[in-house]
This record gives structure tokens, sequence and C-alpha cells, in this order.
């Protein structure tokens, strides 16, 4: 009897509480995406006196446009069989911003994709193949959203549209110069002229993880731009990959990037070569080796310095996106017919 009381004594509490405390409705803010792992940055020489931390400053409503060029040649060999393939000298026109702080302190801005054009090297081009690298781009102008990075030029955060189209291949060339030539991530320490200081990261290019590690070295600081060289090694592990097994990995880049600290576009240059070796099964049950090599250029520089594309031509539209430039007229003179 007594703990039947208790317990009736306990439900009556519980149910005089209820009526006292009402539960409350809490709104909960959308955090967004997760933010990114961030790489491990690692000083190697803290350069001469004087040294300064080096840090973003974009203002808040910066609008800018970049413009980046790229082209790729690929050969491949499975036992006596060879070919060749690659990508054309393209251009991307990329409109960015307006920049707008976050609480968090980092630097949001919209990135859009809203112009492509081909060399005239796609001239020489069959119609099919032309037609094929054509549609293959014009994917491209459906890519839009925005990104964080923060003032140490680490990208935090972003979300894009449109680029589950794109191929993978291009989704990760597209990624590497975002992570490694668009945005320079600075370390902690303050630095000063002829630093140099490790970026390390893992990434995944096309379905391989790989480990990378980028080299940036300054060769001059003025007036909060700097003159920077680059160079990136890349490794791989044996692993599993769609097209089969990729036994061996490595790849190198070297190139050069002036950074403006009050802006989002750098002007950079890089040639990038990569040798792999993927073991494919056969309908036999054996397999084949097929031995890979890529050299891929790029280059980036601010639409200030192309006024003559952004004043004369309209954005593509997906159904046009085969316009024709005239090469004499691209950063990438190397690539001229």
């Amino acid at each position: 009897m007594v703990r039947i009381a208790m317990l009736a004594g306990l439900l009556l509490a519980v149910a005089s509480c209820k009526t006292q405390y009402q539960p409350q409705t809490v709104q909960v803010t959308d955090p967004g995406p997760p933010q990114r792992v961030l790489p491990t940055i690692r000083v190697l020489d803290g350069g001469m006196t004087p040294r300064a931390p080096l840090r973003y400053r974009v203002p808040p409503g910066q609008r800018e446009t970049l413009y980046i060029e790229l082209a790729r040649a690929e050969a491949m060999q499975a036992g006596s069989q060879a070919a060749q393939s690659g990508l054309p000298p393209i251009q991307l026109q990329v409109k960015m911003g307006p920049a707008e702080p976050t609480r968090e302190g980092f630097i949001r801005h919209p990135v859009e994709i809203s112009q492509v054009r081909v060399s005239k090297v796609a001239e020489k081009m069959s119609p099919a193949q032309r037609e094929q690298v054509e549609a293959s781009l014009a994917r491209l102008l459906q890519i839009r959203g925005w990104s964080e990075m923060d003032v140490q030029g680490r990208i935090r955060r972003g979300e894009f549209e449109g680029a589950d189209a794109v191929s993978p291949d291009m989704r990760a060339l597209l990624g590497n110069i975002r992570s490694a030539l668009l945005s320079v991530p600075f370390p902690d320490e303050p630095l000063g002229v002829r630093a140099r200081w490790e970026v390390e990261r893992k990434i995944q290019i096309s379905g391989v993880w790989i480990d990378q590690v980028v080299t940036y070295h300054i060769e001059r600081i003025r007036d909060g731009e700097l003159d920077l060289q680059i160079t990136a090694r890349g490794t791989a592990a044996p692993q599993q990959i769609p097209s089969g097994r990729l036994e061996a990995y490595q790849s190198s880049v070297i190139g050069s990037a002036s950074v403006r600290l009050a802006y989002f576009t750098p002007h950079s240059e890089a040639e990038a070569t990569t040798q792999m070796r993927i073991s494919q099964p056969t309908s036999m049950g054996d397999s084949r080796m097929i031995r890979v090599e890529r050299r891929t250029a790029v280059a980036l520089y601010p639409g200030t310095e192309a006024h003559e594309f952004e004043a004369e031509e309209e954005p593509a539209k997906p159904e046009d996106a085969n316009v024709v430039t005239d090469p004499g007229q691209q950063q990438l003179k190397w690539y001229s017919p």
C-alpha cells in the first residue's frame, strides 16, 4: 500500500508539472554544410625579416571576374596498343561575389561559370569529336553555388549545383585549381620574403585517393601582393578504382602565382604531369596493364586583364557554348596553332 501511495503521489506531481511548465519550441538555425577538414600546414622556413602574418582582407560586397584557361593531353598504352586524346584549350569565365562576411569570420561569395570558349584548335577536330567536346563543356555553364574561406585562405565550406553533370576528370581538375592555385592557405606564423611552407591534404581525383603536398615559396612581397613559386607532388597507394586496380601513381606540378590579398582572383600559371599504371580485368579472366600519362597546363588571371572578352562577348548559353576565340588573345600562348 505504501508503494502504491508513493507511485500515485509521483504521478500526481508529474501531471501537475505538465500543467505548470509547457514545453517550449526552440528555433534551431540550419548550420549549413559541414566545414571541410583543414589541410596540414608546416612552415619550412619563416623567411627574412621583417615578417608578418599573411591574411586575406576582401572587402564586403566585392565582385570579381576570373578567367581560367586550361588544356590537357593524354597518352594511353595497353600492351601493343596505344591511343592519344586530350582537351583542346578552353577558357572559362567565372563570376565571383559579392563578398559577404559570416558570423564565424569567413569570407563567403557566390560562384558561377558564366562563359565557356573553345580555342580554334577545335577546328582541326572532326565534327563528331567537336560536337562531343562542346556538349561536355556546355554542362559547365550549369555550375553555380557558393564558397567560404577563412582569412588564411583555407576553404571551409561550399555548395555547388550542376557539378554532377560534369565529367569526373573536369570536376577533379577544377577542384585542384581551387585548392592549390586560386586561394593560397597561409600558416599561423608570420612570414617574410623567401619563406617556404607545405600544405598537405588528401584529395580524390577520378575515384583515386591521393596524398598531395603543395610547397609555396615567397619571392617578393609588395603592397599586399605576393609573388610565389609553387610546386606540388602527389602519390597514391595501390587501391581499387572503378576501372580496375591502381598499381602505381605519381604526379608533379610546377607553377607560379601573384596573389592579391584584397582580392579573390590571383594571376597563376602551372603545368602538371601525371603518370599511373592500372591493372584491368579482361573477359578472358586475366588482366592487362594500362599505362596513362597526362600533361595539363592551366592559367588563371583576373578579368581586368581581359577587357576584350568582357566587353565584346555576351555570356554563352548551354545551347551555343561553342564560342570560338582567337588563340592570339589567350594567355596560353604556347597552344596557338
